[in-house]
């Protein structure tokens, strides 16, 4: 060996999860990441909200501060880049809604601060696309190729009987016209028709002579068959032209919806829940209700207080002043991310999303009945608000829609008792319809359907001490009911029947050091947060996890233009 042969080596770098090539940086968790282990890091409910682009564009456009407008609205800004002299790491900030409209950034400012605040407009279709999108697309892809390979049978299947139906129909009428003679035939026929024709008369002009007698109207539709018909003269041409209509009618139509995925498909129970994180939240004593915004940002309450909480942090970032004096389920989100929450002197208003403009919903009117809770229901934004009577210890529910005008009252007849509820404290709504009463006083979880008849009471899990202080309570997106009972530090899980499932938490949970009370749970990260009654601590706890319907090929080719747009925009 040539002593002046000079050896080198050459380092890879490889995934932080595995033994992969390095292709992607995830900014949040400061970790490298290989082709596979990206997909996964994105569509995982844990990590899915983190940011993830190209080693490329990485190390050829790395974060920047960037520089705020005065011009700039503070709501468009969804994230911003820091940088400190050890490490970069990108600092998520909550998402606004996205309205697509044309953004033409500022001429002053630099390509690099440009493409940002580009990026920043579209953080929520960027967010969608790897949260959502491409995990939809890899699930149906399973389905798609089974539909591939079997669909050929199933197409046999259902168009087999309807063509060997008409088939034979077809072969009926050619073994008919070439059986004899044609011309014969249509003689044959025209006799019987004649011989046919002068029966119907001779019945007729019995029938009119009757009629006249019994001065009653004669029968009409013989008129019709006085009428002088001809025999069709079916040549070979009109015969061929009935074939040639019939093969046409032979065709394929496609039936059904497109295939959509279920949710068994997309998301499974953990076998033990998991506390992702817990924090203190500045403002409140304890936390009685809360109603989740966006992953980063909830309403928390307690008997005094109402405030808007950053979750990365707990501190308080608006505060709503003069609520209803009260610990139950006094204030909702709805679908555009406003407040509605119960005021002092028990009107229902709502808030703007900007925390600008409060506008009056319902105006307390009927001293008689009380306003203890309300819920906005995402499905058709009706509010769902739970009243009392502190006198006779009976409760009710009213429906209003979004504009406030009453809908139904729940209980409304006679076959579901008017002493269904004492004190509905906190109400919320089932994928299926049911309204959920949390009713602390009668100690149960009282269900009715949507039309408002009873249909179960839950008051504990059979193996239970008897005992059972409902206060907070939510479902989530596979119907199951979650309630937090105060006596036994438990957060219970109830099939969408009522039946008892499991515990999502107990007092052995790590990180579960006091009484469960206030229960939200958020659709976009599919995770509950759970409020204490014994302190300012709020808990996220993740009991759902995703099915990874990961393809094994490399096939997703518009992956790398997807995640430079993330990292360019």
């Amino acid at each position: 060996m040539d002593s002046t042969r000079i050896s080198t080596q050459v380092s890879v770098k490889h995934c932080s999860l595995c033994q992969g090539d390095t292709e992607y940086y995830c900014y949040k968790c400061r970790q490298d990441l290989c082709f596979q282990c990206k997909k996964l890091h994105v569509i995982d409910l844990s990590t899915k909200h983190h940011i993830v682009t190209s080693y490329t564009e990485k190390m050829k456009y790395p974060p920047k501060p960037v520089k705020t407008l005065k011009s700039q609205d503070p709501k468009q800004v969804i994230s911003a880049r820091s940088q400190d002299s050890n490490n970069h790491e990108m600092c998520v900030m909550p998402f606004t809604e996205y309205k697509p409209h044309k953004f033409i950034p500022p001429v002053w400012l630099s390509p690099l601060e440009r493409s940002e605040l580009q990026r920043q407009q579209y953080s929520r279709r960027i967010y969608d696309l790897r949260g959502e999108t491409i995990y939809y697309r890899s699930v149906l892809l399973e389905g798609l190729r089974h539909d591939r390979e079997t669909g050929h049978e199933a197409v046999t299947i259902r168009g087999q009987t309807k063509a060997e139906m008409r088939g034979q129909g077809l072969k009926d009428l050619i073994e008919e016209v070439l059986a004899g003679d044609l011309k014969d035939r249509c003689i044959i026929q025209k006799t019987r028709m004649t011989r046919h024709m002068s029966k119907l008369l001779r019945y007729y002009h019995r029938f009119e002579q009757l009629s006249e007698t019994m001065e009653t109207r004669p029968f009409k539709f013989l008129r019709i068959m006085t009428r002088k018909h001809s025999p069709r003269k079916d040549d070979m041409k009109t015969i061929i032209t009935m074939l040639v209509n019939l093969m046409k009618e032979i065709r394929l139509v496609p039936s059904g919806i497109p295939r959509q995925a279920g949710v068994e498909d997309l998301l499974t129970l953990l076998s033990s829940p998991v506390v992702q994180k817990s924090l203190s939240v500045t403002g409140v004593k304890y936390c009685s209700h809360i109603s989740c915004v966006t992953p980063d940002r909830v309403w928390v309450s307690d008997v005094n207080n109402l405030i808007l909480t950053d979750t990365a942090t707990g501190k308080q970032l608006h505060s709503v002043e003069h609520s209803l004096h009260s610990d139950f389920g006094k204030h909702t989100v709805n679908c555009d991310s406003e407040l509605i929450y119960i005021d002092e002197d028990k009107n229902i208003n709502k808030l703007s999303s900007d925390m600008k403009t409060t506008t009056t919903l319902i105006k307390y009117t009927d001293k008689t009945w009380e306003p203890r809770c309300v819920y906005c229901s995402p499905s058709s934004g009706d509010l769902l608000v739970g009243m009392c009577r502190e006198d006779t210890d009976t409760g009710k529910v009213m429906r209003y829609d979004n504009t406030g005008k009453r809908q139904q009252t729940i209980p409304h007849d006679d076959n579901t008792p008017h002493d269904l509820y004492e004190r509905p404290y906190y109400v919320t709504e089932n994928n299926n319809g049911d309204v959920l009463v949390s009713d602390f006083y009668r100690g149960a979880v009282v269900v009715t359907s949507g039309e408002g008849v009873h249909r179960f009471s839950y008051t504990g899990p059979p193996s239970g001490s008897g005992l059972f202080y409902p206060h907070g309570i939510c479902t989530d997106v596979m119907s199951h009911i979650l309630v937090s009972d105060s006596y036994t530090h438990t957060v219970q899980m109830l099939d969408r029947d009522g039946q008892f499932l499991s515990y999502v938490l107990t007092r052995q949970t790590p990180g579960m050091d006091y009484r469960p009370y206030g229960l939200s749970y958020d659709v976009t990260t599919h995770a509950v947060c759970v409020g204490s009654l014994n302190n300012n601590t709020m808990s996220v706890c993740r009991y759902i996890n995703r099915h990874l319907h990961l393809a094994d090929e490399r096939e997703y080719d518009c992956d790398s233009d997807e995640e430079q747009t993330q990292a360019g925009m």
